[in-house]
């Protein structure tokens, strides 16, 4: 019953939303002069937010989710002086008004937000990008033709007829995998599948899921020998009771024996390897690790000894409503976390061609840092919990290979 509990939960916040070998063709071009021809079955539309002037501060309350959802309005004329924004989403649309919460600064939290942190822009200049590494990445219907990853799509393919926009989070979540100048390897080539549109049910969901992670295995196998698909980033999580779930399963373990590192939000119980996100108040250096904190801890199957933690907060990422724009989520989800682990992994690819994830978490774990005491919930103090250093990670990593 708690595994069945679990799964629901992160079916809820992540839908509505064989440890293996990772050698890699060091020889592959960057992503300006890229040695691969595009594949793209279909260019999905924009999502169209455009919602107008707002009139009454609850047009914009969503009392579901306890947040402020600013995508597509203008607020111009609104006094938000006296409104605690700290749950909130807003979009490249969004017109704010002139009177704000105090120490509440759109262009902070947007420079801030285009940040992974924590030290991954000091690994671009260190030309370490994930250039030529093989990603996969299934979730919602994309915006194929956004900035921040256009020239990373190797594939794109939907694993059912959609006639929807843009899903509302495949696009944000791939960015925060490759995207150019938001991602953690923005040299990546992506490999993607789309198995969900806007009123896709769950049920329905796995079994897409399930297909699309079959039709990913399929397109490894057509590759070559050295330039498979190292890493296959799935944000999404779901019932482990389900009649549709063995399809996953089974799915997932011809990947394994396909020499790809699936991450999920059931990690902890495909592989043992347990992760959570950490917090961050929107006008907090991401890449100071005394901005981070812990709000909630979701243990998994109860077994978890040793915790990565990634950021998940406060992210300005590509939006699904224009090739140029952009949305920001003040408070993320594992939805957020998954992505960053993929490209962490990937990161470490092109760094050791023979890398595995075994070897990546092991790492990940012991050049972490620790989040001080006071700084978690209740749930997790007992836990030997480590923030990821990315730079000491990778520095780790190359002198081990």
């Amino acid at each position: 019953m708690k595994n069945k509990i679990i799964g629901m939960v992160l079916a809820i916040v992540l839908i509505s939303t064989a440890f293996t070998g990772c050698k890699q063709n060091n020889e592959t071009l960057s992503k300006t002069e890229k040695n691969f021809e595009q594949k793209i079955q279909v260019y999905p539309e924009p999502l169209n937010y455009n919602r107008g002037k707002i009139t009454d501060i609850s047009e914009i309350f969503d009392e579901q989710r306890n947040r402020y959802d600013l995508r597509g309005y203008n607020a111009s004329d609104m006094d938000f002086t006296k409104i605690e924004l700290e749950n909130f989403i807003f979009d490249s649309q969004t017109i704010w008004p002139e009177k704000l919460p105090a120490k509440f600064d759109v262009e902070t939290i947007v420079k801030y937000g285009k940040q992974p942190g924590l030290g991954i822009d000091y690994l671009h200049k260190e030309n370490i990008t994930g250039k030529g590494v093989n990603v996969g990445i299934i979730d919602g219907r994309l915006l194929v033709d956004h900035e921040e990853f256009k020239d990373n799509i190797v594939v794109y393919e939907e694993i059912f007829d959609m006639d929807s926009p843009a899903h509302y989070h495949g696009t944000p979540i791939t960015s925060i995998l490759c995207g150019e100048n938001v991602g953690v390897a923005p040299e990546a080539n992506i490999y993607y599948i789309a198995y969900l549109e806007e009123d896709t049910n769950y049920e329905e969901g796995y079994v897409h899921l399930a297909n699309a992670i079959e039709r990913m295995v399929e397109i490894n196998k057509a590759l070559p020998e050295d330039n498979k698909i190292k890493v296959l980033s799935i944000s999404s999580g779901w019932d482990p009771e389900s009649k549709n779930a063995e399809a996953i399963y089974n799915a997932i373990e011809k990947a394994e024996a396909g020499n790809i590192f699936v991450v999920t939000a059931r990690l902890y119980e495909t592989h043992k390897l347990f992760f959570n996100g950490v917090n961050r108040e929107p006008m907090s250096d991401p890449e100071k690790i005394e901005s981070y904190y812990l709000k909630y801890y979701v243990e998994g199957d109860g077994t978890a000894e040793d915790i990565l933690l990634t950021p998940m907060d406060a992210r300005w990422l590509a939006s699904p409503t224009g090739k140029d724009e952009y949305v920001m989520y003040s408070n993320g989800a594992w939805s957020m976390v998954i992505p960053y682990i993929s490209g962490l992994y990937t990161l470490a690819c092109e760094v050791d061609p023979d890398m595995t994830p075994e070897k990546f978490w092991d790492m990940a774990i012991s050049t972490g840092d620790s989040l001080d005491e006071d700084k978690r919930d209740d749930a997790s103090k007992e836990k030997n919990m480590k923030i990821v250093n990315p730079v000491k990670l990778i520095s780790e990593v190359k002198s081990k290979k």
